[in-house]
């Protein structure tokens, strides 16, 4: 009886198949890892901006983070950011959560006079991260503060100084990927990639209402909720305010 073997030619054949079905199931794996790692980050999202809210409705202001680093103005600090971590107390979660992958707790910011915040997280988004913030801050200007999370490199967690447009590459944009709370790979840092902050604007060029204040319509209401900017000098600073035909103008604010 003679026994017909596999020729090399088709071993070959047959392992290469056996290698591609294999590496399409794993990215196929991977992908729905990664898609159920981005549903929880949003789900603990969810959960820690309720709690905040929780710790405001009891104190009036919102928790500052621990060990936090200050962003400021002309001198001024305008924010504390760092991670929400276990040093932080949240009255309704019993334990701050983690990403699921990195294994390190999220970004939080905070105002000044802490009546307003916002949280950060990078989405792994089918291995193209992307940062997600989730906040109830208002900006008073698309060019002034935009939003008041900062992606940095570990030398300027202690103080930030912000002058001009051209320090303004660090902000964390809603769904962008040139500046990320921090890296889905280790070392798991805050990432920036210098991009200008005039081009990430016009990303976002599609969304009008993206970076725009719908809430000021003076100097007098910016400077009652606390977002006039104080320079040292006599300068004015620049803030966007809404008409009574709700149009959004740009107007000069003196202290």
């Amino acid at each position: 009886m003679k026994i017909k073997a596999f020729t090399f030619v088709e071993l070959i054949v047959a392992t290469t198949i056996i290698i591609i079905l294999a590496w399409i199931w794993f990215y196929s794996y991977s992908g729905l890892l990664g898609d159920s790692r981005d549903s929880q980050r949003k789900s603990d999202l969810s959960q820690v901006s309720s709690a905040l809210k929780v710790y405001k409705q009891k104190r009036w202001y919102y928790a500052i983070p621990w060990n936090a680093y200050n962003l400021t103005f002309s001198g001024i600090s305008v924010v504390y950011q760092w991670f929400l971590n276990k040093n932080v107390h949240l009255d309704s979660l019993e334990k701050l959560p983690k990403d699921p992958k990195t294994k390190t707790y999220y970004v939080y910011s905070t105002t000044q006079n802490q009546q307003e915040f916002e949280l950060f997280l990078t989405l792994e988004n089918n291995d193209e991260s992307t940062a997600l913030v989730w906040w109830d801050y208002k900006t008073v200007s698309k060019n002034n503060l935009p939003t008041i999370g900062l992606a940095m490199t570990k030398i300027q967690w202690t103080k930030v100084e912000i002058k001009d447009n051209s320090n303004k590459d660090y902000f964390i944009f809603d769904n962008q990927f040139h500046n990320l709370p921090y890296t889905i790979e280790d070392p798991y840092q805050p990432y920036h990639d210098w991009t200008s902050f005039t081009w990430i604007l016009n990303e976002v060029e599609e969304d009008d209402n993206f970076w725009q204040n719908t809430d000021y319509r003076n100097c007098t209401e910016i400077k009652e909720a606390n977002k006039l900017l104080i320079p040292l000098t006599s300068d004015p600073v620049e803030y966007q305010i809404i008409t009574d035909t709700w149009a959004l103008v740009n107007t000069w604010c003196h202290l």
